[in-house]
């Protein structure tokens, strides 16, 4: 599991790093601008609003007003009296190499920004969540009880195949945080009610004890 894990998290990185190298600044900010269009369709004009105000204020007490940003830039890129301090090497890199480090630094902080700004949107459906996991899992508990009291017997290959689509649609979300290319809110319902209703079946077919 710790391994399975480790291999998750390494693509989830591996992704970010991928999107940082090869995505361009104007396509990070097409997604954007077409994810606010589906939120204002979605929710309207005061709740996207709401959400961009939200997510912009965390990105700064993150890492503006924490001079991360400004110093991972800093770190890249020579300031002009950097330059001049090198002798011979003012005009190195000045016209090709650092402005293409700087395109990739402008991507990889729109990723994070857009990264903040879904899960704002996720925390939206956080009533639907308890509203529907719990009914599920109730529902499931209760067959297991029934099936206890019978002759049924829980199956181990839908106990199994249930776990693993629950931890597939929590783990999809999670990939969805960095994705470059734009998520509809309905995403998050779609996932939410993909693992209430494996939680059913895990919980229905769980093994009865001896």
């Amino acid at each position: 599991m710790q391994r399975n894990l480790l291999l998750s998290l390494l693509i989830w990185l591996l992704e970010i790093i991928l999107v940082a190298s090869f995505v361009s600044d104007r396509w990070t900010r097409e997604i954007q601008t077409t994810e606010d269009k589906m939120l204002i369709a979605y929710f309207g004009v005061e709740k996207d609003a709401e959400i961009r105000v939200t997510s912009q204020k965390w990105f700064d007490r993150l890492f503006v007003r924490t001079g991360i940003r400004e110093s991972i830039y800093h770190y890249f890129i020579p300031t002009e009296r950097e330059r001049q301090l090198s002798k011979g090497f003012e005009e190195v890199g000045r016209y090709d190499l650092f402005p293409f480090i700087q395109s990739r630094l402008d991507v990889l902080w729109d990723t994070v920004y857009q990264m903040i700004k879904r899960l704002i949107m996720a925390r939206v459906w956080l009533p639907f969540l308890a509203v529907t996991l719990v009914p599920f899992a109730i529902d499931g508990l209760i067959r297991r009880k029934i099936s206890q009291t019978n002759f049924d017997y829980p199956s181990p290959m839908a106990h199994r195949y249930s776990l693993y689509a629950m931890l597939g649609a929590v783990y999809l979300l999670f990939m969805g945080l960095t994705l470059p290319f734009p998520v509809p809110p309905q995403s998050i319902p779609v996932g939410i009610f993909i693992v209430a209703f494996a939680m059913n079946v895990f919980f229905a077919n769980t093994q009865k004890r001896v």
